[in-house]
């Protein structure tokens, strides 16, 4: 036989549905699960014990239809349709009829009623988990990214916490006994908190967290239990009845070291704020040293002499300043008293010129042979006259 490429294996399976009548028109009654609404269509799941189909109405708003909720039992019409990307089968409805809440449903109802009124679900009884704990019990599929998701998280905080995994399966008939056998051997090891989680699902992978047996071991357990078992809506019976309500491994995680990242916090700010002051020491102390450097090639022998050469040669300039200045006022007053001795010279020399002798008569004398002795004279100068006799004549 020939081998079909994937496209063409895709495209006969498609033909296949198409053309046959017994995958057109089909009518199939279930539960509704996992309903929502994204742009103009509505996806959900039929649903029926362990079985499911999922199906899709596209433009709902072009149709004619009623109000529907995960639990409803419905009957839909429509067309079986592949998707050759996802490699899986679902019903385009074509006609949806409500037919009442599903069995497992209203089973669902009354037992959340009934552990309400006893008090499972009340918040006073829910059992404190420690701030820092040290021992946690983990318990989901061994086959899970849940496992990694909640330690990867565990193990970027500093902390102190040791895990103990105990492997169950989340989902079939197996899983509840499984996961209450895993909360009974944890129980006896007195940890600080049992996280029960499991890697992603969808809503109708849940029922299991709705089993009444598995509800009650949880009540009674004597350790703080944390449920992480991914959805956001309609919360699960093992939700309500936990101590702590999560949605993914990596929130459980993060609950459990979140004192870890404050204290990890504080020490990084307290670092921070260390560092900065040491910065501010370090700089105020390089200014200081520069400082003192500044100051020290002051004193260094060559500035010294450098400086002490300058003063000298500063005094000796102001020396020669003050010398220059002195010789000047000296000369300037040599000049003066020059000035005023040729000035008494010529004074002199005029007054010189200005004697001249004069008899009691006042009648002047030009020669010595005009003079006997005994004869009376005056000599007149430029500042008075003298009376004289003549004697030797």
């Amino acid at each position: 036989m020939k081998s079909l490429s994937v496209k063409q294996f895709n495209q006969y399976i498609k033909t296949s549905l198409k053309l046959d009548p017994l995958f057109q028109n089909v009518s199939i009654k279930g539960e509704i699960a996992n309903y929502k609404i994204s742009h103009n269509h509505i996806y959900f799941s039929l649903k029926e014990d362990e079985e499911v189909i999922d199906c899709a109405i596209y433009y709902y708003e072009d149709k004619d239809l009623g109000d529907f909720n995960n639990g409803d039992e419905v009957i839909v019409e429509g067309n079986l349709i592949y998707n050759s990307f996802f490699s899986k089968i679902s019903i385009a409805v074509n006609n949806i009829e409500k037919k009442g809440l599903s069995e497992d449903y209203i089973k669902f109802l009354k037992l959340k009623e009934d552990f309400y009124k006893k008090g499972y679900f009340d918040h006073e009884r829910k059992k404190s988990i420690s701030s820092y704990p040290k021992n946690i019990g983990l318990i989901t599929s061994d086959k899970s990214a849940a496992i990694v998701d909640f330690i990867s998280v565990i193990n970027k905080e500093i902390s102190d916490i040791n895990i103990y995994l105990y492997p169950v399966k989340v989902q079939g008939l197996s899983a509840k006994s499984e996961i209450i056998n895993a909360i009974d051997i944890l129980d006896e090891k007195k940890l600080d908190a049992i996280v029960i989680t499991r890697g992603g699902g969808s809503k109708e992978d849940l029922k299991v967290f709705n089993e009444k047996d598995l509800v009650e071991k949880i009540y009674k357990a004597k350790s703080p239990i944390i449920s992480a078992i991914g959805h956001k809506i309609d919360l699960s019976l093992t939700d309500l009845v936990s101590d702590v309500s999560l949605q993914t491994p990596t929130e459980a995680g993060s609950y459990l070291v979140r004192n870890y990242k404050k204290i990890r916090d504080k020490i990084n700010d307290l670092f921070i704020n260390i560092k900065k002051t040491l910065n501010r020491n370090i700089d105020l102390k390089e200014l200081k040293l520069r400082n003192l450097g500044d100051k020290l090639e002051l004193y260094k022998i060559e500035n010294l002499l450098e400086k002490k050469s300058n003063d000298l040669d500063l005094l000796f300039d102001k020396f020669n300043k003050t010398i220059e200045n002195d010789i000047r006022q000296k000369e300037n007053k040599i000049s003066i008293l020059k000035y005023r001795l040729n000035s008494i010279n010529s004074i002199l020399e005029i007054k010189k010129k200005s004697i001249y002798i004069k008899d009691l008569d006042d009648k002047l004398i030009y020669s010595r042979n005009s003079l006997k002795n005994k004869d009376k004279v005056k000599i007149v100068f430029s500042d008075g006259e003298v009376k004289a006799e003549i004697y030797d004549g």
